[in-house]
């Protein structure tokens, strides 16, 4: 029998009292004061010529000692130029292990067993981290706990002895907006923009680390018992759906999604300068976030944050610190984003400092290894965070709301549509708006040939291939999954893709019949346009849809039903006029 006790939340926490400060003056400040004053009094002493290298030498150490530039002490940027030249600032990353080596090269993975399967343990010289996905990929109504609930749920971070180790809770989130790119210089990010009136997030990932502390004589064996024990409690409060501890290889993945690494699969580098890092195409920059002691960081506050115009935005917080990492394609972006970042922050009162000269750093802290390299700081509280939906947006609800599908996801996803050309290209099209790759398998060719030709960007992002014939598209990522459209009727599909993360296979079907019940029982999500009576039974005793599937012949042309586990939502295309220009009314023939 387990005993849980209940602990406090933060907010009723104040400001701990950090060791070498009085009022505020660190110990080395009052030294180096006193050194000058001994520089200037033995200069005095000695009298004539010495007087002026014993004044110059006390001006120069109170000038490094109380000169304050940009939120921190002269000396303190002596030292952070100082690691900064010792650091090793390029590497060359071709998976994400090595991604892992370059930004935390004290971090190594062993194996946490559990119940549900192994899962990883990252070890360093100072404890063990487990990583937990958050949320279920499979539900776009699913949404992330609050902060507070995870606590509660795993126990308040810094426990102070006792039986257990003390442990920290870190929670990592990373927002991809959509459109993909802010300049809107396809048509279809111009198209999508108008769509979602503005911006929206194409994707929002949440993961949870547990980390377990070696201070206090813990062995490695008690270590990992008290991990796996504080595993099996957050999945028993929140239950299996949402919560996914996550073994190797996925962790590795998510820690290199987290990162906005190079999706290419050949070796990319990744370059430190005192501004911020480049990365997976992109230049990253890091902000170390402070609230007031005690205090409730705004809860609007963090959507808002996930919603700055960058290509990738990722929020990492603990109960004592709280770094945001900007993304975005050119420097000049991510100048934008910093302006919007501070704005908020200080609309706010919170206090933010830009890590120049330690970006590396930052983007370790950013990622979900526990916190490893943070110092101590003033706990805060969370309330719940209202996290907006992402996903593609299929359209709009009655009410006018978006209807949006989680059509690309960290594992392989299979869909299929039911319906034709039109919609297989409007969802192509819009595919496209949030950076996907999107690659057509057809024996219609000539009837893709239109929408390519007025669809196409730069950078290839559309193929179109007979069924047999072989392609090695590039792996898919975060920022450009892989959407492989199966348009080939009974007509074998060519070569299998493969089953990698960030890669959608949607299959299209002008009809439904019984030779497309396999494709509906191993279909992650099913879209529909109207159906016949006949396919409609067969789809509805097909997935168990009761008495639903009795709507779907009486949809409007412009309709489409989004199923997913049983549950089903309709929503309207909603067509933008480039759209309707390129592609005409979706409705089945």
């Amino acid at each position: 029998m387990s005993t849980e006790v209940a602990v406090p939340m933060a907010d009723s926490l104040i400001r701990p009292r950090r060791a070498g400060r009085l009022l505020g003056i660190r110990a080395e400040q009052i030294v180096a004061t006193q050194v000058a004053a001994v520089l200037v009094l033995a200069g005095l002493a000695l009298g004539g010529i010495a007087l002026i290298p014993a004044v110059a030498g006390a001006v120069a150490l109170l000038t490094l000692t109380w000169l304050r530039l940009r939120g921190r002490w002269a000396f303190q940027w002596l030292g952070v130029l100082a690691r900064f030249s010792g650091r090793r600032r390029a590497a060359s990353i071709d998976d994400p292990a090595a991604l892992l080596t370059y930004a935390a090269p004290r971090v190594r993975a062993t194996t946490l067993d559990l119940p549900g399967g192994p899962a990883v343990a990252l070890a360093d010289d100072a404890g063990l981290t487990v990583l937990v996905e958050l949320g279920d990929p499979a539900d776009e109504s699913s949404t992330i706990p609050s902060f507070a609930a995870l606590l509660q749920a795993t126990g308040r971070d810094h426990t102070p002895g006792g039986d257990q180790p003390r442990f920290r809770t870190q929670l990592v989130l990373s927002a991809v907006s959509a459109p993909s790119s802010q300049a809107g210089a396809s048509r279809a990010q111009g198209s999508y923009r108008t769509l979602v009136e503005g911006n929206s997030l194409g994707h929002l990932r949440a993961v949870l680390a547990l980390r377990v502390f070696r201070t206090g004589g813990w062995s490695e064996e008690e270590l990992r018992r008290s991990l796996a024990g504080m595993t099996r409690r957050l999945t028993r409060r929140l239950g299996a759906a949402q919560v996914r501890p996550l073994g190797e290889v996925a962790a590795l993945r998510a820690i290199a999604d987290l990162a906005n690494s190079d999706e290419s699969g050949t070796a990319a580098a990744c370059r430190e300068s005192w501004s911020g890092v480049r990365l997976g195409g992109l230049v990253q920059a890091t902000f170390r976030c402070q609230p007031a002691a005690g205090a409730e960081l705004p809860a609007h506050l963090v959507t808002r944050i996930l919603h700055l115009p960058t290509a990738a935005t990722t929020l990492s917080m603990s109960s004592t610190a709280l770094f945001i990492r900007l993304a975005a394609e050119e420097a000049t972006e991510l100048e934008s984003a910093a302006r919007a970042l501070r704005g908020l922050l200080s609309a706010e009162r919170i206090r933010v400092r830009r890590w120049d000269g330690a970006h590396l750093p930052g983007l370790a802290a950013t990622l979900p290894l526990g916190g490893a390299g943070e110092d101590g700081g003033a706990e805060f509280s969370v309330p719940a965070l209202p996290i907006s939906p992402s996903g593609l947006m299929i359209g709009r609800n009655q009410s006018g709301g978006a209807v949006l599908l989680r059509l690309f996801r960290p594992e392989p996803t299979r869909a299929l549509l039911v319906g034709g050309l039109q919609g297989a290209q409007m969802v192509a099209f819009r595919s496209m708006a949030v950076g996907a790759r999107v690659q057509v398998r057809t024996t219609r060719p000539q009837a893709w040939e239109p929408f390519v030709r007025g669809a196409a960007v730069p950078g290839e992002s559309i193929t179109v291939l007979p069924p047999g014939r072989p392609f090695d598209a590039p792996a898919g990522s975060v920022r450009h999954p892989i959407l492989t459209i199966l348009d080939t009727g009974t007509t074998p599909a060519g070569p299998e893709d493969r089953e990698t993360g960030w890669r959608t296979t949607l299959v299209v079907r002008d009809d439904f019949g019984p030779a497309d019940v396999p494709h509906a029982t191993e279909a992650d999500v099913v879209v529909l346009q109207r159906l016949r009576p006949e396919e409609a039974t067969l789809l509805g005793n097909t997935l168990s849809l009761g008495e639903t599937a009795t709507y779907f012949p009486r949809m409007r042309t412009d309709m489409v039903a989004v199923i997913n586990r049983r549950a089903v939502r309709w929503a309207v295309w909603s067509q933008t006029p480039i759209e309707q220009s390129l592609i005409g009314e979706p409705q089945r023939g």
